[in-house]
């Protein structure tokens, strides 16, 4: 158990470590710590956009594709704040989704992967909202598609829930949606199996760019964001749950540990201390971590059933091009 309490503190290392570097890593106009105005910046204190990549869409959060005026239009989460359960709050977790979900255009101070996306489109006209993960793209610009594709047995496509705005404001609720985190673009994902998914208390901006808008940060952080000064500010609630014997069969490749372990906090308790690591289960076949979520009524668990564990967050979106599913 020792060496997989090794090999687990190593693997959060190297993820953590990747995260910090992603967020000040030079971009490819010769921005550097020393540098880290690249062509992104303008003089002052304040760390301007001036490439035309970052400021061809007029908006407040980075947009690449302008949807002022369209009646079917689309936006991808540009940052994803997850609040709950505390586990999942800070740590390689969260380094894991900011990279990932961060695009890769260091031009406009955003160094991350890009490689996890998870999009919202909109219909004014019908009142529905169509929202899942989508492939990476080597450009943001060039638009993003709906994943469609099956891994392990977990279906993955997008799935479709009322969501009329009202002077921007909406809501929505799915019973349902399997959300792909691509770590890699040549790798399969990671799959984020979500129950009663509810997106609340967001806005779209009149111009139909924006969930949220970009914090305009300073050379004090060269230029990039860190968990006191975020990207952005976020602009929309969203609130889920997982169950166990679901995250049970998601492992994390970098460190062979289930999610389910992960939630535990606690491996060597909570672990068989196999490869992968997954949880432990009593003499019934029953997984022995006790959530904080029961599924059969989706509420705070009870002695009777805590077989799940809520999850929340918050967060901004950007307006980008979506061109339907993607091909299989």
């Amino acid at each position: 158990m020792r060496y997989l309490n090794g090999v687990y503190v190593l693997g959060v290392f190297a993820l953590t470590g990747a995260a910090a570097a992603a967020g000040c890593g030079s971009d490819d106009a010769g921005a550097t710590s020393s540098n880290p105005s690249g062509t992104g910046g303008g003089g002052g204190g304040d760390c301007e956009l001036t490439n035309p990549v970052c400021t061809a869409v007029a908006s407040d959060c980075i947009a690449v594709h302008d949807n002022k005026g369209a009646t079917k239009f689309g936006l991808r989460m540009a940052q994803l704040t997850i609040t709950k359960p505390d586990v999942l709050a800070s740590g390689f977790v969260a380094s894991l989704v900011a990279e990932g979900l961060t695009m890769n255009l260091p031009q406009c101070y955003l160094n991350g992967t890009g490689t996890f996306s998870w999009l919202l489109e909109f219909d004014t006209e019908t009142g529905k909202l169509r929202t899942g993960g989508a492939l990476p793209t080597d450009d943001p610009r060039a638009g993003y598609c709906f994943a469609n594709m099956t891994v392990g047995e977990f279906e993955i496509a997008p799935t479709e829930l009322d969501a009329p705005l009202t002077d921007g404001a909406w809501s929505g609720e799915a019973e349902s949606l399997n959300v792909p985190i691509f770590l890699d673009a040549d790798a399969e994902p990671i799959v984020l199996p979500l129950h009663q998914v509810r997106l609340s208390d967001a806005t779209v901006s009149a111009d139909n760019n924006c969930i949220g808008r970009r914090n305009v940060l300073d050379r004090t952080t060269l230029c990039a964001p860190d968990e006191e000064h975020p990207a952005f500010t976020n602009g929309g609630k969203l609130s889920a749950f997982v169950t166990l014997e679901e995250v049970d069969k998601v492992i994390l490749p970098s460190v062979e540990q289930s999610l389910c372990v992960v939630l535990s906090g606690n491996i060597g308790e909570y672990g068989t201390g196999e490869m992968p690591n997954t949880c432990k289960r009593d003499e019934n076949g029953q997984i022995v971590l006790k959530g904080d979520w029961c599924s059969a009524t989706n509420a705070p668990a009870t002695e009777d059933c805590a077989d799940a564990y809520a999850l929340a967050a918050d967060y901004a979106a950007s307006g980008v091009e979506i061109t339907g599913l993607c091909a299989q």
